[in-house]
Parts: C-alpha cells; structure tokens; sequence
C-alpha cells in the first residue's frame, strides 16, 4: 500500500475520537498486587516483566489457588449461608495480549501440585464423571469461554454449571456413557480466556446468568519488556500451593472456615452498601453485583488462607479475619468492578462502533498514508462487510478524526474514479 502524492497535507487534522484508540472505557487499574500475602508476589512481579502483564498473572495465581483447595473448605458465614472458596475468572483481551501464557503458567503450578486438576477438559459432562471418583474438585482451564459457553447449550448443562458455582448437589444421569448418579457437591473452578470481538456474544448468549459470575481482567497490553531478566521462582510458589493442598476437608465434605466477629461485622456493613449500588443498575451490572456478597466472602476466605500458607503453623487458620473482608471488598470495588464495566460496556456498543476500532487497529499496525474502500473491507474486515457498510464506516471514521477524503485521482481507462482516504498520522502515536 504506496503512499497516495494526492493526500493533502495542507491542514491540520483534528483531534482523534478518544474512543476509537480506547474503546468506551478509561484506563483500567492495575492489579493491586499489594492486596495479596505478601510470599505470593514475587512470583507475579518477576513473571510481569516478560510479555505477560501483572492482571493477567493474578488471575491465574488466584485460580491456582482456589483449583488446590477451593472445593474443599467452605466460608461458612452464618447458618444458612456458605460459600465454596471456588472462583470463575476471564481473562479478558485481544490476541497475543498474554491470556494463554498466563493460562498456562497456572495451570503448570496446579499441575506441580496434583496433575488431574490441570488436565483440560473442555466438555462438562468429562469434567462431572471426574468429579465422582476425585475429593478434591474440578477445574476448568478453558483459552475460549465463548466457545465453551456455546457447547453447554443443553439446559442440563448449564444447570450442573450453576451447581457448580454454587458448590451445590448435581444430578449426572443424564451424563452419557456411565452409570446415573447424584453428587452431594459438584464444586467447579474455572480459568478461562475471553477474545475482546467475542464478549458481545459470550454475554448475550448466557440466559441462564452464567457471565454474571465471573471476575473479569481486561488490562492495557504490555509494551515494555525486560528480556533476559530474573526468573521466576516457581518452586516457592508451588511450595505455597502444596501448603494449600494440605488442608483437611473433601468434596464431599468440605472444612469449615468460619468468617469470625470483625469480619463478619465488616461484611454486614458491606452488603447494604452494595444493595443500593445494585439498585441504581440493571440488566447484567445489576446481576454480577448481586453475587459480589458472595465473590467477596470467596475471595477473603482464599486470602485468608495464601496468608497461612505463608506462615509456620501447621493448624488450619481459625477463620476469615476483618482485614480479609476489607482486602477482598477493595478487590472487588477497586479492580474488579471496573474491569467489569469495561468488559459489560463494550459488549453493549453497536456492532458499528466496533468494526470501527476493528479498522482502526489495523490502520494503526499496517500504518498506511492512505486507504481505499476496498482495501478496509476486504485486508481490515477480511470481507465480513459489503460495500454500502464500508462507506458508513468510513464516514464514522472521518468524523472521529481518522480519515479524511483525498483529491479524486484521475484515471486514465475509462470507469469510475479511485477514491481515497488519508490516515491521520496521530493514529499511531497514540
């Protein structure tokens, strides 16, 4: 693609639409890496250095810890309300942004540990037959949520993934191939990978509220890498990890971890706060705000625990402390939410205004002077759009600032004029 000698030069270009180089969102905050017991950072912060960002790498050291022990203790909060320590997570991103590296990298602790909770296992039904044989639970490891959404379309499916969530009693007879049996629990954690241009889908297609248990990570890409630089302690970590694997407690029978009176009092506070934030919401907000009672007792009962993975003591920790439930709460309100909002907010623009960061980005990567209509259908949209779209997004995008008309370039055969569009070079330096 040769630069046009008609572009013109002459004025000034406006302002890029902020939109078009960040989508709707501002920039996410990072990872509080200062929020989790302080043995586990050094493995996030020396593994960040490399192409994987410190998000992505949290994610999966979290989900390594609820795959070790998660299924196996329960946050017992009051009578009547227990959470399994199980998390669902997304780590959300384009391609080549670092979401499988960490995926792997989690799962390869996991492995170190007990290598039947790293297996991969996309199908449900697999993972419920592994279940009936194995006390310690099941994980998921998944690169493609959407995909994976997709394949559990049978309503018996998607309700023994909800029991799953819950840690709740599963009914597997209409599981093929084996015996028909009921579970007392079927605790399921799940780390999976979520494509920015498949979130729209993933979310609308949940009708059973699946999306609105995960904790989603959708940080800015790294630019800066440190090659050649320390390694990664992984032994330590998973020195961690099989402290974690020493818990007492089962499927079948979890241990007890009760919330003790600071902590419970912190949380009392908590929740009618997030009641009325959920009543200024709706839709999915609305829903994943609702589980944020329960994902915050989760996410306490695991800190509360890596925090005793850390120390000496052989006895299991007597309960979540308050500091946990405040830890927790800032993670989830700080990190946490925002992500969430980011991820819910791009999924809910038109499908215009994506395809126009779609072209977008493949203007800022090939770096052209100038483009035609054709050649943003077919190389930047890969031909999913016809000619009419092309033009409207054209347009879009010379209204956001990111191109504008060339002078008309004359043709010496016969036929229509090739039109063209100058690129803002202020696309790329953004």
């Amino acid at each position: 693609m040769s630069a046009n000698p008609t572009v013109e030069s002459a004025a000034a270009w406006p302002e890029i639409e902020p939109r078009l180089l960040h989508g709707n969102r501002p920039p996410p905050p990072r990872f509080p890496v200062e929020r989790l017991p302080e043995a586990w950072r050094p493995w996030i912060e020396v593994q960040a250095q490399g192409l994987t960002g410190a998000d992505y790498l949290a994610q999966g050291l979290l989900g390594a810890a609820a795959a070790v022990c998660g299924a196996r203790v329960v946050a017992d909060v009051t009578a009547q309300w227990r959470e399994p320590l199980v998390l669902w997570q997304a780590l959300v991103g384009e391609p080549s942004t670092g979401k499988t590296p960490a995926l792997l990298l989690a799962r390869g602790l996991v492995e170190s540990i007990d290598p039947e909770l790293a297996q991969i296992t996309p199908a449900l039904d697999m993972l419920a037959r592994r279940a009936n044989f194995r006390e310690s639970g099941v994980t998921l490891w998944c690169d493609d949520l959407e995909e994976w959404l997709a394949a559990i379309s049978r309503p018996e499916d998607r309700r023994l993934a909800l029991a799953g969530w819950g840690g709740d009693a599963a009914d597997l007879s209409h599981c093929e191939g084996y015996v028909p049996i009921e579970v007392n629990r079927f605790p399921l954690s799940i780390v999976g990978a979520l494509q920015v241009d498949r979130t729209a889908r993933f979310l609308n297609s949940d009708v059973e509220g699946l999306a609105s248990r995960f904790l989603y990570a959708w940080p800015v890409p790294r630019i800066d890498v440190v090659l050649g630089g320390a390694r990664a302690d992984h032994k330590a970590v998973c020195v961690l990890l099989d402290r974690l694997a020493t818990l007492p407690g089962s499927r079948s029978a979890p241990h007890p971890l009760p919330l003790l009176d600071g902590a419970r009092d912190r949380l009392q506070a908590i929740v009618p706060l997030l009641r009325r934030f959920m009543c200024g919401t709706d839709g999915l907000e609305a829903a994943w705000i609702g589980k944020a009672p329960g994902t915050i007792v989760r996410l306490a009962g695991l800190l509360c625990l890596m925090e005793w993975a850390q120390q000496k003591r052989e006895q299991p920790p007597a309960g979540v402390e308050e500091q946990h439930v405040e830890r927790a709460h800032a993670l989830w309100s700080d990190y946490f939410w925002p992500h969430a909002q980011a991820v819910f907010g791009h999924a809910g623009t038109t499908l215009a205004e994506r395809q126009a960061r779609r072209v977008a980005r493949w203007l800022r990567r090939m770096r052209p002077d100038a483009v035609s209509r054709e050649e943003i259908r077919r190389e930047a949209l890969c031909q999913t759009v016809d000619a009419d779209t092309a033009e409207d997004l054209i347009e879009r995008l010379h209204r956001y600032g990111a191109l504008r008309p060339t002078a008309v370039e004359t043709s010496r055969r016969r036929g229509p004029h090739k039109r063209r569009w100058a690129v803002n070079p202020d696309l790329w330096a953004n």
